[in-house]
């Protein structure tokens, strides 16, 4: 751009963009203040009789509050559950796709095929993808672990009964590895080959060029796609409702699911739009703090 040569908005641009803003607002406020105002009502759905009337701040406090340490366990519980599987479900797509990217970050015979399958799961819808696990793979009857597990003279164990929170976290890592790949990828193909020649001919070894060259390079990737998979994962509902169902127990709810549970279950849509509110709330708060690292370490390179 030649130097004095800048875009300035001017104020008959803004009616432009006006259609878009108004979509938007439409497609993501209105249900979110929707959510907001039924969390302040009391409106319970098996109870017909019950008028819906202003709750205040009760419909947070039945969750908040500690009366015993069965309660404490129910939503705290979910709570520290929810923290822990998004957090381990991060970690390892986070490595794996790194490792995958530095993989495939290379012209070899068969890569773009390659390439092609690992972004498979991302495509595949969330509720078909759980049911293929629950009864083709992960069935100890007839399922591929079943079989493989009584070839080999193994009793195949009932993960999803006995490991209900990893078999979470490792099918939570396979629908969202391929998105941590891809965006790594790129961010590894936008580093400049020059700079990794020069790194070896200085007689810079595989580690040093990967862990001290490229990575450093491509944090600010790494930084998007875990705020960017954050908001994914924590979200995620359709591979819980139809893998564990949340159970044993509530050993496998995460928040979205105790939301499902509390409208679908309990019939309560006041409870059901509280717990939705903090739960995104939540996801606002970890997003921000994501952001502001990655602003902060921009500002550090300017």
């Amino acid at each position: 751009m030649p130097d004095g040569l800048q875009f300035r908005h001017k104020k008959s641009d803004y009616p432009f963009l006006l259609p878009a803003v108004i979509i938007v607002a439409v497609m993501t406020q209105v249900p979110f203040l929707m959510t907001l105002i039924f969390s302040f009502i009391r409106w319970n759905l098996s109870r017909p009789d019950m008028a819906r009337v202003f709750y205040g701040l009760r419909n947070y406090t039945y969750f908040l509050r500690i009366r015993s340490l069965s309660e404490l366990h129910q939503f705290y519980g979910v709570f520290f559950q929810t923290v822990v599987i998004t957090l381990m479900t991060l970690l390892f797509c986070s490595i794996l796709g790194f490792l995958l990217a530095i993989l495939f970050d290379h012209q070899v015979p068969g890569v773009n095929i390659a390439r092609t399958l690992i972004l498979g799961p991302f495509f595949v819808m969330s509720t078909a993808s759980g049911v293929i696990w629950k009864t083709t793979i992960l069935n100890t009857t007839f399922g591929w672990y079943g079989v493989i597990a009584k070839a080999l003279g193994m009793t195949p164990v009932d993960l999803i009964s006995y490991y209900p929170k990893a078999t979470v976290i490792a099918l939570f890592t396979w629908q969202w590895l391929p998105f941590f790949f891809l965006v790594i990828l790129a961010g590894l193909q936008g580093i400049d080959k020059d700079l990794v020649d020069c790194a070896r001919i200085d007689g810079a070894n595989w580690w040093q060029t990967t862990f001290k060259i490229k990575l450093p390079l491509i944090v600010n990737h790494l930084q998007v796609a875990i705020m960017l998979g954050l908001v994914f994962v924590i979200k995620e509902f359709g591979l819980i409702l139809t893998t564990t169902a949340g159970g044993p127990g509530t050993r496998s709810y995460t928040l979205p699911y105790y939301v499902y549970m509390e409208i679908f279950s309990a019939s309560n849509v006041g409870r059901a739009g509280a717990l939705a509110t903090m739960t995104v709330l939540l996801t606002l708060v970890l997003v921000n703090l994501i952001y502001r690292s990655i602003q902060r370490r921009n500002a550090q390179y300017r």
